[in-house]
């Protein structure tokens, strides 16, 4: 597949700064072009199949910094396919919203953790289930909340850590820090007020850079005894938190919970001089019968 843009279409972005799927193809220029050519099987090129054809597609996309992992930035991005017809099903789903997270350990007895999504910073509105993935779009504000249900009163949960991931798995590779030893790191997370049982708080959303559409959250919770000033809840936000030796009586264990996903909805508003009607994309086609033979 060749994709060929025309320079005076993508004005305002740096032409050295384009990749593919795989940021490691890389993106060359004819004076008046940038030209992207990948087979169907390099350069994280992706499959996908119909009913009726056998899908293949990249994606040119722009990014600021080789190292950085997420953008709040409009990106440069073209999808560029190739279509062979050939019948074949694929089935694709969303998992619903996670229901509670439930434990038992002494002397706390039985408690349940719960993480949602609301749709504005009320928090009076929990976003349905049956919507998910949630659409946001880049800087938008994402309003999270994460609670205990417990019989008993005097106690209190403690968020610690908090991260972003572009798949449901908390130690994926690829990951960006909202909260670390309850400290905020990301500069546009904002903290609400709540009871002790509950933890609300809302960041701008982003998305991943590279070929990942979505986005999760997974957190580090505990629950502590309320009004004891020597549990990890009372120490709050400590970059220098040494991980002692729990209490067994004053505190739980960290639990991991997670929620998602997050998806990034279309932008009408486009990119600065880019108009998709000046790009030229032209998908060379190999003999299909070369394709069969990969």
């Amino acid at each position: 597949m060749t994709l060929y843009v025309s320079k005076s279409s993508i004005k305002g972005f740096n032409e050295t700064n384009l990749r593919l799927n795989d940021p490691s193809c890389l993106v060359t220029t004819n004076g008046s072009h940038i030209i992207a050519s990948v087979s169907l099987n390099s350069c994280g090129t992706q499959v996908e199949e119909t009913l009726d054809e056998l899908i293949f597609k990249n994606k040119m996309t722009s990014f600021d910094q080789l190292q950085d992992v997420i953008t709040r930035e409009h990106q440069f991005k073209i999808l560029f396919i190739c279509k062979f017809p050939k019948k074949s099903r694929l089935s694709a789903s969303f998992e619903a919203q996670k229901s509670d997270y439930l434990f038992t350990e002494i002397p706390f007895g039985n408690f349940s953790y719960l993480f949602q999504f609301y749709d504005s910073s009320a928090f009076t509105k929990v976003i349905n289930p049956n919507t998910y993935p949630v659409k946001v779009k880049l800087k938008n504000m994402i309003y999270m909340g994460i609670s205990v249900q417990s019989s008993l009163s005097n106690i209190r949960l403690f968020v610690e850590s908090c991260r972003a991931t572009p798949h449901d798995n908390p130690n994926d590779p690829i990951y960006y820090d909202i909260i670390t030893n309850g400290c905020t790191k990301d500069k546009t997370t904002k903290v609400y007020s709540g009871s002790l049982k509950e933890f609300r708080f809302g960041l701008q959303a982003f998305s991943f850079i590279g070929n990942y559409d979505q986005v999760y959250i997974s957190c580090t919770v505990l629950l502590c005894g309320a009004g004891d000033n020597k549990t990890r809840c009372a120490q709050g936000c400590t970059d220098s938190y040494n991980r002692r030796k729990r209490s067994m009586i004053s505190d739980t264990q960290r639990h991991f919970i997670s929620q998602g996903p997050l998806r990034l909805a279309g932008n009408s508003s486009g990119c600065p001089g880019f108009s998709l009607n000046r790009v030229i994309a032209v998908a060379l086609l190999w003999p299909l019968l070369w394709l069969l033979e990969l």
